[in-house]
């Protein structure tokens, strides 16, 4: 099997695909990684041992749910190769992984929260960091996603009974029909940002490399900016990052009295088993069992 044979055979695979011009990219990507990943090991006619090598690759630098999206595609591409006489199905009966009903990103409580907003506050004296600001109280009084964030426009937001609100891109959709409630605290924050920015560019948030030379701000950007900010206030691990924000957003919103359906439809979550991971965090940091252990063996008795 030759790359170019198989490049072609991806190739066809996705305009076969009837679905999303998003989801298509993605299983683009997907498979061009496995495409490397057999080009790069001179692996001239893949089989099954190869397929499972590849997993245990990917178990080793990617998590579970992404491995299981991996495994996935791999599974309906083969599939589609064996139906149209291509090639033989080498991952038949391949299982996928377990995914965790967890999250490896921590939130930040209500004090580091106000200590994050502080410090990008006080850096907001440049467009650069007005837009951080801007950035940083938006991901976490709304919960968006950075891709959510990179996609926005400035004519995306509007008033709805005299509340502001932005329309948004949300994940694995194709046009912004979701609307998200934005705080006047918040929008002013923003406003002050678009004012010292001084274009008429449509992205929300821009680069700044130069006066003339901007750019709509990407994810990686973002990710970057945030993490910068999270380390002025101690937070440095891996456990910490621009998706925080969102786990911040949720256990914030729980903890001061949200029900679960109402923080399920803020997050946009299509399930709400996802959100009830918020809920057993919650109820975690809540518990006093482990001070009662550490006082029955370390505090003595008066």
């Amino acid at each position: 099997m030759q790359y170019k044979d198989l490049k072609s055979r991806i190739d066809e695979y996705i305009n076969y695909m009837d679905r999303k011009q998003i989801t298509k990219d993605s299983y683009r990507r997907i498979l061009m990684q496995y495409l490397d990943y057999i080009t790069t090991l001179s692996i001239s006619n893949p089989n099954r041992n190869d397929v499972l090598k590849y997993k245990e690759y990917l178990l080793k630098n990617l998590g579970s749910a992404t491995v299981q999206k991996h495994i996935v595609v791999l599974r309906r591409f083969y599939k589609f190769c064996k139906s149209n006489g291509y090639y033989e199905d080498i991952t038949y009966e391949i299982r996928g992984t377990r995914i965790e009903p967890t999250f490896k990103r921590q939130p930040l409580s209500i004090e580091d929260s106000k200590r994050l907003l502080n410090v990008a506050e006080k850096r907001a004296n440049t467009v650069i960091g007005k837009r951080n600001y801007a950035l940083v109280a938006l991901l976490i009084v709304t919960g968006l996603r950075s891709i959510e964030v990179e996609r926005a426009d400035v004519f995306d937001f509007d008033k709805i009974d005299g509340t502001h609100v932005l329309y948004v891109m949300g994940k694995g959709r194709d046009a912004k029909d979701t609307i998200v409630k934005i705080s006047d605290e918040v929008y002013e924050i923003i406003q002050d940002y678009l004012v010292a920015r001084d274009n008429d560019h449509d992205a929300l948030f821009l680069t700044h490399r130069s006066k003339h030379n901007v750019n709509r701000l990407s994810t990686k950007v973002i990710r970057s900016a945030v993490k910068e900010l999270l380390r002025s206030i101690g937070y440095d691990s891996k456990a910490y990052s621009v998706h925080s924000l969102r786990h911040t957003f949720a256990t914030t919103a729980l903890s001061q009295g949200a029900s679960l359906l109402e923080t399920k439809e803020a997050l946009r979550h299509s399930s709400v088993a996802t959100t009830q991971i918020y809920i057993h965090h919650v109820e975690q940091m809540k518990s006093e069992t482990y001070r009662r252990v550490s006082d029955a063996l370390f505090k003595k008795k008066k």
